[in-house]
């Protein structure tokens, strides 16, 4: 899918790359367990290269969804972990004779006994083996920590510019990160125990075989899914300046505000645009939109809401949307001439889906649960009145 996507920005052909190579890495496995001892011990080098780099890979995927417009080769020093430990295995490699990599291969990879003792070039191999899997589980602890840390900055400064940020954030990216910590628990746990142990019992090999592909898979279609990224943002972010230079406010500007020069307080003025001019109803305004309509910069507007209302921009909006929708709810005249998906649309929310779970995450139940609560307590309204008028 990745490699037919039309729409393929830096971060999607990154991930094709890291797909690609991660396949490199089950290649080397499935030799590997298939018992293939000669051909794995030419490959064991791209082995450790391959498994030492896939974190530290995803990590800089997520910095070009995140962070980087653009592939940053100052990063490169990433892979010297990975690159010093491979080329340490290599040249040891090198210099032990047929008999040292049949001993290494058959003794200490495979669990057979019989080829002690070991050599010294064998016991620098095994000082490998331990350094592998010490490097293994720092990359994972720092690569979803700094990877984690990247998606919440980059959703919130989302959630700070736009009002809809459905297809925006990277909520289920942040889901695959999570795949990634299980995986990577499986990962830690089957590089301390040894690759060989699962020679010794194979019916458990199932189990971070199908974490991996599962997860594998899974960042495959999220990553293809994503159609929104830091160049994106960053685009937006870049049109806004340039509006700005040009008198921007008279692009946004649908209407004359003269009522917001007699508000002082910018807040104030905030309101006002979202009370009575119901500037929320547009599904995609952003908060350069408002800080043009303000004719101020938007960096005041969002230090606005966030101090002083103690939100954010899309929550503020979809706060507003949220009061509307419930108005049109509450009234029966119009929600027997309106459906659900009319008063999404007219209350400012891009998706049906969005308003749904906006909507049970403020009221805790569903717009249709909320219509049909109104209604009854109308019409149990309407009875008391009668009962009392009788």
């Amino acid at each position: 899918m990745l490699i037919i996507d039309r729409e393929r920005n830096t971060s999607k052909r990154f991930l094709t790359f890291f797909l690609s190579f991660i396949s490199i890495n089950f290649f080397i496995h499935a030799v590997y367990f298939n018992h293939h001892y000669e051909l794995y011990a030419i490959l064991d080098s791209v082995w450790v290269f391959t498994s030492l780099l896939s974190f530290p890979l995803y990590y800089y995927y997520i910095r070009l969804l995140t962070t980087d417009t653009t592939i940053k080769y100052k990063w490169s020093w990433l892979t010297l972990p990975s690159f010093f430990l491979a080329t340490y295995c290599a040249v040891i490699y090198i210099l032990m004779t047929p008999e040292e990599v049949a001993s290494f291969v058959q003794g200490i990879l495979y669990l057979k006994s019989g080829y002690e003792p070991y050599s010294q070039l064998i016991q620098l191999q095994i000082l490998r083996e331990q350094l592998f899997k010490i490097l293994f589980t720092t990359q994972i602890i720092l690569s979803v920590y700094f990877g984690l840390k990247l998606i919440n900055n980059y959703n919130h400064n989302v959630r700070s510019f736009y009002s809809n940020t459905g297809g925006k954030d990277l909520t289920s990216t942040k889901w695959v990160f999570v795949a990634f910590i299980m995986a990577s628990v499986v990962s830690a746990i089957a590089s301390n125990i040894g690759k060989s142990y699962f020679i010794t019992h194979s019916w458990l090999l199932f189990l971070p075989s199908v974490t991996y592909s599962a997860c594998i898979f899974f960042s495959g279609y999220v990553g293809y899914m994503q159609r929104f990224t830091i160049e994106h943002f960053t685009r937006n972010v870049n049109e806004y300046e340039s509006r700005k230079k040009t008198r921007g406010e008279n692009v946004v500007a649908h209407y004359y505000i003269p009522d917001l020069d007699n508000l002082k307080s910018l807040q104030d003025r905030l309101i006002y645009l979202l009370e009575k001019k119901e500037i929320f109803k547009n599904p995609e305004l952003k908060i350069s939109d408002v800080s043009l309509l303000l004719k101020t910069n938007r960096t005041y507007v969002s230090k606005i809401i966030n101090e002083e209302m103690n939100t954010n921009f899309c929550d503020l909006v979809n706060s507003y949307r949220i009061n509307y929708a419930e108005g049109l709810l509450r009234s029966q005249l119009l929600t027997d001439s309106l459906s659900i998906t009319k008063i999404a649309e007219i209350s400012g929310f891009s998706s049906l889906s969005s308003f749904y779970r906006i909507f049970k995450s403020k009221n805790g139940v569903s717009p249709r649960t909320f219509k049909q609560v109104s209604n009854i307590t109308d019409t149990s309204r309407e009875l008391a009145i009668d009962l009392l008028n009788t």
